[in-house]
């Protein structure tokens, strides 16, 4: 705690006063240690911004990268003979959706092999995953899935979860697809309900396919009670028709 110090309590009263005065005397002698010693703090400071605009232009690098996969996989087909030609845009254009794919697919591992150790190395193999299931690679595409499930971050974890379904469906382990998105519809449940109607949507459309119309059509009733917005409803509808007319 803080006090009050009478001068008496001081053994040489002028102490304080003279105190800047050896400083002073100090810095003289040791005039190149002082300014080496700050020279080096500086330099600690300038290599410490180095170091953080290194990583933001490398952060920079990587985006830009990553952002062209989407961009060539969303880039417009080439026109039908008698139309006007697409304006150019940058990108490469291709005849059929499959060349647009496999072009994807190619940018994806190239950005792999330049930004392996990114922070968006997940994103990329989540992208790849995708583009193979749609170019009907369903072993290739599954492989990586299964291999993303046990480490990728949880903010990821549900559309690991959600692929890894539709390759499974795609592969003909229907059994394997209803237990993926069933576990998928328990971890929405656990955090607050986002995706969690896809989820059983996507189980009772496989419940369906199986011939479980009933179990299906309760579950597709249970979407309807407990999420009444959600935006599947008018697909929702449209099964519950057919399924009940049969």
């Amino acid at each position: 705690m803080a006090r009050n110090i009478d001068r008496k309590e001081l053994k040489n009263p002028d102490q304080f006063v003279t105190f800047w005065g050896r400083v002073g005397a100090y810095i003289a002698a040791h005039r190149m240690a002082v300014i080496g010693g700050a020279a080096g703090l500086v330099l600690a400071g300038f290599g410490s911004w180095g170091v953080s605009a290194l990583m933001a232009r490398k952060a920079a690098e990587n985006s830009l990268a990553f952002s062209r996969i989407e961009k060539i996989a969303n880039a417009e087909l080439l026109p039908e003979k008698g139309e006007p030609n697409k304006k150019d845009d940058g990108l490469p254009h291709f005849k059929t959706e499959d060349a647009r794919l496999e072009a994807a697919l190619k940018e994806v591992d190239t950005f792999l092999a330049a930004h392996g150790s990114s922070n968006l190395k997940d994103e990329a193999l989540l992208l790849k995953a995708r583009y193979l299931l749609a170019l009907g690679k369903t072993s290739e595409s599954l492989a990586i899935y299964k291999d993303q499930l046990g480490g990728v971050d949880q903010r990821l974890r549900f559309l690991v979860r959600e692929g890894l379904g539709y390759a499974q469906e795609a592969s003909g382990k229907t059994d394997d697809a209803i237990a993926t998105f069933t576990a998928l519809a328990d971890d929405a449940q656990n955090t607050g309900g986002f995706y969690r109607d896809r989820a059983l949507f996507n189980k009772a459309r496989l419940l369906q396919l199986k011939g479980s119309g009933k179990d299906a059509e309760k579950l597709l009733h249970e979407i309807l009670e407990k999420t009444p917005t959600t935006p599947l409803r008018d697909e929702i509808n449209d099964r519950l028709a057919t399924l009940e007319n049969k």
